[in-house]
């Protein structure tokens, strides 16, 4: 997660997902896993108010309920 201004001071909050992708293939050697790191933008949004650490943390857990993801959170 990363928290900006705008030129206009307008502040966004961007979340990023990060996770490792493993897949089986077949090969002239047989059958290869390949892990694969892979990344995605799952999240863009408008943050009004103080970046205070509630306000950020509600923002943040918005958007992990909106992707669907906040009951597999343990800490953040």
């Amino acid at each position: 997660m990363d928290l900006w201004s705008d030129p206009n001071l307008v502040p966004f909050m961007a979340v990023t997902a990060h996770w490792i992708e493993a897949k089986t293939v077949k090969t002239g050697e047989g059958m290869q896993h390949v892990l694969t790191l892979r990344a995605d933008l799952v999240g863009f949004h408008h943050v009004p108010g103080h970046h205070s650490g509630e306000n950020l943390s509600e923002r943040f857990l918005h958007v992990l309920e909106r992707i669907n993801v906040a009951h597999k959170v343990c800490f953040i």
